[in-house]
């Protein structure tokens, strides 16, 4: 599709309003967990059972992230963003009005719905207004809410809850919401649908079933206890549906998924080595607040005082990621970046209290800087050489990736924390913990390495 001078005008605002709706979901992703004990007294529960709440948010935003991209092509970016937006607002007035688990879960179960339309949509309004060479400025403004909203989201938690009511947590997404919506019908460009063939009932069918039972299936990896028969069966089925599923989406005339676009070895490595690089810098979110409390034993706002310095490196960081990527090849950048964040992450696992606060501040900074500017290199990169007829596609994997790796991490890291607790004591867990994210980065190098050197060319000209 070709640009014209008024989407290219609007470029900038239209990024900001993708960057807000993303922001507002990743930190309705990760608010929740905080807040889980207030929520659990209120409602006469074990915090351990509002586990269900987070994870049915997330499968609702995978499962159906294939079906709001073909909705978008068969009836308009316009149409189908507001509806998210409207959608995740009401939801959210649904979640503050919940009076016992089984209400919240609904709602939060409807916020999904109205994510998985609102935030993939934004983005592919953004990849289809662009030219290659505004790539770069594109995803720098929508990139921050992922890099923020894990480490905002514990000290906002903590901060309503002491001088509000848990209800305020999702209250605040209805004038954000409102102002989405007006500001969206302003600003969005009028990207005009009917381009969709008939829906492929199987793919979804089966891509609903087979990543939902694997998003379960994680979650109950990062549970406080974990079901073993369940989560195997619930691997067994979701592998044993997604294989047929996949051979499916390669050799339909017009799949849900157009899964041809892995071949370009650009997206693909956004799909590995950028799915281990995400799995590794947001575990790391989860693990620190857990080291700061846990094993060092300060209060839940000393902690938030200290993870402010890995969320100002993750900001401060992003007046770097476009002068660099417009200066230097994404190859050896994307190189640097992982052999740099290694040590320092390698460095948090041996973290000890008394640390004076300057020095650990300064880790921090320097840690969430480096986070920074890998992801955005990977999320610029993942389109460097895709057309815009297979974008909506394209859109799709990637999104679907990005929220894969934000439950996968958590896995990872419960799951790495309980072996090293077993294996070699609770005060060496989290040193066992940051190594296997440490293991996560280098398992990323490989196909960084097969990249050629050119690659990305195409957004720095």
């Amino acid at each position: 599709m070709k640009n014209n001078s008024s989407n290219r005008q609007e470029i900038g605002p239209v990024a900001f309003l993708v960057a807000g709706l993303m922001f507002m979901e990743f930190l309705d992703g990760y608010i929740v967990p905080t807040a889980a004990p207030t929520i659990a007294r209120s409602f006469h529960i074990f915090s351990a059972q509002l586990g269900i709440c987070v994870t049915t948010y997330m499968v609702a935003i995978v499962v159906l992230i294939p079906l709001s991209a073909w909705m978008t092509d068969r009836f308009g970016v316009r149409l189908i963003l507001f509806a998210g937006i409207s959608i995740f607002t009401l939801a959210s007035l649904g979640c503050a009005l919940s009076t016992n688990l089984f209400e919240l879960t609904l709602m939060r179960i409807l916020q999904g719905v109205g994510a998985a339309t609102m935030v993939p949509v934004g983005r592919l309004i953004l990849m289809r207004s662009v030219d290659k060479g505004q790539v770069i400025s594109a995803i720098s403004y929508s990139v921050w809410p992922a890099l923020a909203a894990p480490v905002v989201a514990p000290v906002l938690s903590g901060f309503i809850i002491q001088h509000a009511s848990w209800h305020w947590i999702f209250l605040v997404n209805i004038p954000i919401g409102v102002l989405a919506l007006l500001a969206g019908w302003k600003i969005v460009p009028k990207l005009p649908g009917g381009q969709a063939e008939r829906l492929d009932w199987l793919g979804l069918y089966g891509s609903a079933t087979s990543l939902g039972l694997l998003v379960f299936g994680a979650a109950n990896l990062g549970a406080p206890h974990i079901n073993i028969v369940a989560t195997i069966l619930l691997f067994i089925f979701g592998i044993g549906i997604g294989v047929p599923t996949v051979l499916h989406l390669r050799s339909a005339k017009d799949p849900l998924i157009d899964l041809k676009v892995l071949t370009i070895q650009t997206f693909h490595l956004n799909s590995t080595s950028g799915l281990l690089f995400r799995v590794a810098q947001n575990s790391a979110p989860f693990l620190l607040p857990l080291l700061f409390q846990d094993k060092f034993g300060w209060t839940a706002e000393r902690a938030g005082s200290m993870l402010f310095f890995y969320l100002l490196g993750n900001l401060s960081f992003k007046s770097f990621t476009t002068p660099l990527m417009k200066r230097f090849a994404f190859k050896p950048l994307i190189l640097l970046v992982t052999f740099i964040s290694a040590p320092l992450t390698f460095l948090l696992g041996l973290l000890p209290a008394s640390l004076p606060t300057l020095w650990m501040a300064t880790l921090l900074l320097l840690t969430g800087g480096i986070r920074s500017l890998g992801m955005t290199l990977y999320n610029t990169i993942t389109f460097a050489d895709t057309d815009q007829v297979v974008m909506s596609h394209a859109n799709t994997i990637a999104n679907m990736v990005q929220q894969l790796s934000t439950v996968i991490a958590v896995a990872v890291a419960v799951v790495a924390l309980n072996i090293g607790r077993a294996s070699f004591g609770l005060s060496n867990q989290f040193t066992f913990a940051f190594c296997i994210v440490v293991g996560a980065l280098a398992l990323s190098l490989p196909n960084v390495l097969r990249l050629p050197s050119d690659a990305g060319q195409s957004l720095r000209n």
